[in-house]
């Protein structure tokens, strides 16, 4: 078909614009391929470039909107063609720009030209491919040629040529040159003429000097000083081949008396100035050079030698904005120049690169742009190679390892670690060697990596004593942060550094096998009097002595061997002497050989002493505080994981009792990884009371804990939380379910492993089936009024993890259950703590649907705001707040879909939320208005004025005024910025406003709340800005 051939039907309006773009996408597809075709600079780049035009052109000539638009719909297929209309016409403009412009000029910016072209190539790649032409009805070779287009153009390079390359930096070392001689400038004037394909004379001197004229007047026009001095340097570059003379009447002084590149240096200091300021005279001087030169007792103009009235310094902020252009361009030119330098296999340029890029990659953006450009191996291999300046290299690396989490992990893939090590091994420890490897321990992930490299721990230790206190100092802050690897802190005392030792050993006091392994590699070392010196801790001391009574004989056995080890020295004697060691007759019968029985008995004494002690009292006896070390609490867990199922309950009774008075016993069970793993193991067991008491102890340890629940490492953790998952769907017993709910509130909330177990396992399927059945009297004879209260809440609380708005896969799992009436029911029936999670997860579901809807709506607003049809089309995977057919929701203006996406006011769950306002138990009404605060929250289609009115028919303002009259008061805070904003958007009546402003002014004597409530009134017009009470 011709381009041209409209095809345009009487009636079809829409069609005809849709024809009018088509027709003009085609023609400048033909202007933008003749438009490349002759490019001669560079012409590699653009001619692969100008075959995949060409052939688009062919395909498109090929094909009929109609097409498009009935597969992808009329909206999009307008916004795709006007986005790939004006992407074809910037790329057309720029090579016409470059074509019809100085060549100078563009062989000095061909790296940035070049890379806009590629980014252009990879967009029209992308808008092609978004038309999907490949599902249309249309011949094999089209097809084959529409996916040859999209992959030629996606994986384009435009690369600058090393011929290029080279001349771009000739000509930037010319025109920074303040002198020029003309044999040198010929020479480069041939170069450049032979680029582009033209005779270095007069006449090429001539054309270029009028565009470069041309374009420096645009610039001062347009106030760009920096790049109107740059084409003054080209000028002056051209002039200095005396092919042609410059004209008489031509002023050379003008630009160069404001803004020479000599202007950028202070007669008096001789440097360029960085704080230029201008005296009356009119000169620029370095602030501080000039200040100097006054002080002096001068009093005339350094330059002009003019007697000056006032010393008056005026900052010149033009001049310092075209120094300060000016460095930047120059460092841009520098860093593109060091890049292809240390890419090249001369040693003397990349020698000259790495000085020049160990200066730049001090400068974040710098350090960022190397790693980009794939440096950092080079930088490594550099290290290896005795010809290259190794020094620099390392700079490079510890500029970029400092700035930047993802360089460090390249840094060490690239083998840097090993290059450093053994290049410290060889005495060639440089200033940087090791700070590189500080700054790479400071990442825990790579630390093993770090310690396990050969001879990297000797060496460390090593450097300890070089003289440079710098270098000392830094080798022992790396092996600090090795030594939180038990097996690295062992190896620093094999090579005779024992304090890193001493604190892993401290650090793993209830670890007893930790301890028994670090004891028996002591054991075999050699030790020194500066060992002991070390080795004497009284910690260390201490709790080697707590590993005596352990109920491992192999453990016991590698501790009597280190004691017996140290013994012989007298300051280690004088600190086990010191050590006291008292237990109590309990904690004997349960330590020493006795009766199983008298084991049990002695175990649930003490749990019953426990559980009779408040905590004050807790405190106040010796032998319950000894009941909570280190030592005895972890003696009580091997118990546990080592008799039969009664003596387990026994002891998990016990530990249970004093977890719940001990935050010292809860950490010391937390940090056991075993017992964390056999508490999990106790799940499984076929003794409901060993499953009952092992739940309990795990939700006691957990419950309010910052980190939650302390799970096994992978595949345990996966493990547990299915058993917990089977035991809350499954379990006939109450209270195993509510406490296995009670543990999936507490797992880690930022593991996404644990998210993707929930979200496969039958979870959330058995807190519907609790939350849902609330709602009815369950039907097993004895389940009592509480334990279906604690199950409901402890359902509510595990449902929270599923409503968080940052786990879109977990929501939208609940909107597929239906599950909003229910909970919205809740508001009214549950007990306080009921309430209060339900109305925070109402909060989450509220806000994970707005913040979806609002992401899809600015992203395709972005996108010529195509509408609903079309975003479906585009996403049709996405939950949409809208569906077809429905109810319009007065706060969106489309229809609110219930089943996948949620909102409040379409649910209903406005009044609800405002009636749980005033339950005045703590965290109810907090909870309630967080939720009512989402309907105002931020984003393309909610109308505030429609959500607070929303919330003022149904009597919101009452409800609010209502908690700031008795509520606590972080719900008074919140209740204060939900009336705000409410006030901001909508009308309320006389009466009530009164009755507001009265509440609002008794507020004012409450000093926690003044400001804010002075806020309030300002905005109602009742206080003046100038008020005191702001």
């Amino acid at each position: 078909m011709s381009w041209m051939d409209f095809r345009i039907g009487i009636e079809d309006v829409g069609g005809a614009v849709l024809q009018e773009l088509w027709n003009r996408v085609g023609l400048q597809i033909v202007d933008l391929a003749k438009e490349t075709r002759d490019v001669v600079l560079e012409k590699d780049n653009f001619r692969e470039f100008s075959t995949s035009i060409s052939e688009l052109d062919t395909l498109l000539q090929a094909l009929n909107v109609n097409q498009i638009e009935t597969s992808m719909g009329s909206e999009f297929t307008k916004a795709a063609l006007e986005k790939l209309n004006s992407q074809l016409r910037k790329a057309h403009k720029m090579i016409k720009d470059y074509k019809s412009g100085s060549h100078l000029r563009f062989i000095l910016h061909s790296h940035s030209v070049l890379s806009q072209m590629q980014y252009l190539a990879k967009d029209i790649a992308a808008i092609v491919s978004s038309f999907e032409l490949i599902n249309l009805d249309m011949a094999v070779n089209l097809k084959s040629m529409n996916t040859r287009i999209i992959e030629h153009l996606s994986s384009m390079e435009f690369r600058m040529s090393a011929s290029t390359q080279t001349i771009a930096s000739e000509i930037k070392n010319s025109i920074s040159r303040s002198s020029r001689n003309r044999k040198s400038a010929v020479q480069l004037l041939e170069k450049i003429a032979e680029a582009v394909g033209a005779n270095a004379d007069a006449s090429l001197v001539k054309n270029e000097l009028a565009l470069l004229k041309q374009e420096k007047h645009e610039m001062e026009v347009q106030k760009k000083l920096a790049e109107a001095l740059e084409l003054s340097q080209l000028i002056n570059l051209l002039y200095s081949t005396e092919m042609v003379s410059r004209p008489l009447n031509e002023d050379t002084s003008t630009y160069h008396n404001q803004y020479p590149i000599g202007s950028f240096i202070c007669p008096l200091c001789d440097e360029m100035m960085v704080d230029p300021v201008a005296i009356i005279c009119g000169h620029s001087f370095e602030r501080k050079a000039i200040q100097e030169y006054f002080k002096r007792g001068n009093y005339d103009c350094p330059t002009c030698r003019q007697d000056l009235q006032s010393q008056e310094l005026t900052p010149n902020v033009n001049l310092r904005s075209s120094i300060q252009e000016w460095k930047k361009r120059d460092m841009d030119w520098k860093f593109q120049a060091a890049v292809a330098g240390i890419n090249s296999d001369d040693p003397f340029r990349e020698n000259k690169a790495f000085d020049d890029m160990q200066d730049l990659v001090e400068i974040s953006e710098y350090a960022v742009k190397a790693a980009e450009e794939g440096l950092i191996p080079k930088f490594v291999e550099s290290l290896k190679d005795t010809r290259l300046n190794s020094v620099a290299a390392e700079k490079c690396l510890y500029c970029l390892a400092k700035y930047c989490e993802d360089h460090k992990l390249q840094i060490v893939d690239a083998g840097a670690v090993r290059r450093i090590v053994k290049r410290m091994y060889n005495g060639e420890t440089e200033a940087n060697s090791v700070s590189i490897l500080l700054e790479l321990s400071k990442t825990e992930t790579l630390i093993e990596r770090i310690g396990n490299t050969k001879d990297c721990i000797p060496v460390l230790v090593s450097l300890l004593s070089n003289p440079n206190p710098d270098t000392s100092s830094k080798a022992k802050a790396v092996l600090q942060n090795l030594s939180s690897n038990t097996h690295f802190a062992v190896k620093m005392a094999e090579a005779g550094y024992f304090q890193s030792f001493v604190a892993r050993f401290n650090q793993a006091a209830g670890q007893q096998e930790t301890q028994a392994l670090m004891a028996e590699a002591l054991e075999k070392m050699q030790l020194k009097e500066n060992s002991i010196n070390d080795l004497k801790d009284k910690q260390f001391v201490h709790n080697l002595v707590h590993l005596l009574s352990s109920n491992s004989p192999a453990w016991k056995s590698a501790c009597i061997k280190c004691v017996k080890k140290l013994v012989p020295y007298p300051k280690m004697v004088k600190r086990f002497l010191s050590d006291p060691e008292t237990i109590p007759l309990l904690l004997n019968l349960i330590s020493f050989r006795s009766d199983p029985l008298l084991k049990q008995e002695a175990a649930e004494i003490l749990a019953l002493l426990i559980e009779a002690c408040q905590p004050p009292q807790f405190q106040m006896y010796q032998g319950l505080q000894e009941l909570q070390s280190q030592h005895n609490v972890g003696l009580l867990l091997q118990f546990v994981a080592k008799f039969d199922c009664q003596f387990k309950v026994k002891f998990l009774h016990l530990l249970l009792e004093l977890g719940n008075k001990s935050k010292t016993a809860q950490n010391i069970i937390r940090s056991n990884t075993d017992a964390v793993d056999n508490l999990f193991s106790c799940l499984g067991s076929d003794h409901p009371s060993v499953r009952k008491w092992a739940m309990k102890l795990i939700h006691c340890v957990s419950e309010d804990h910052p980190d939650g629940v302390p799970v096994p490492p992978s595949p345990g953790k996966e493990t547990a939380i299915n058993t917990l998952a089977s035991i809350l769907a499954c379990s006939p017993n109450f209270e195993e379910r509510s406490l296995a709910a009670g543990i999936i509130s507490q797992l880690p909330k930022d593991d996404i492993a644990i998210d993707e177990v929930l979200r496969k396992s039958e979870t959330l399927k058995a807190i519907h089936e609790v939350i849902c059945n609330s709602e009815e009297e369950f039907g097993v004879i004895g389940a009592s009024t509480n334990q279906d209260k604690s199950l409901l809440e402890n359902a509510l609380a595990a449902l929270l993890r599923f409503t968080e708005p940052t786990k879109p896969q977990l929501w939208r799992q609940v909107g597929q259950l239906e599950l909003f009436p229910s909970l919205i029911r809740l508001l009214s029936t549950g007990s306080s703590l009921a309430k209060q999670r339900t109305a925070i997860a109402l909060a989450h579901l509220s806000r994970s649907t707005s913040l979806s809807f609002a992401e899809t709506s600015i992203r395709l607003k972005q996108e010529n705001s195509m509408p609903l049809l079309s975003m479906k089309k585009l996403f049709p995977n996405m939950s949409w707040c809208c569906a077809d057919n429905e109810i319009l929701c007065p706060l969106h203006g489309v229809a609110c879909s219930q089943r996948l996406t949620f909102c409040l006011v379409k649910a209903d769950a406005v009044k609800p939320l405002l009636r749980t306002l005033s339950d005045t138990n703590s965290g109810v009404a907090e909870a309630a208005l967080m939720a009512l605060e989402t309907l105002l929250e931020d984003h393309s289609t909610l109308s505030h004025s429609n959500a607070s009115a929303a919330i003022v028919e149904s009597e919101g303002v009452v409800a609010i005024l209502q908690v700031l009259e008795k509520g606590s008061l972080s719900a008074k805070t919140k209740a204060l910025d939900l009336l705000q904003k409410i006030l901001n958007h909508s009308q309320i009546s006389d009466a009530l406003f009164q009755r507001c402003e009265g509440i609002l002014i008794q507020l004012l004597h409450e000093d926690a709340l003044r400001k804010k409530v002075a806020l309030v009134l300002k905005n109602m017009n009742i206080l003046p800005e100038q008020s005191s009470y702001f």
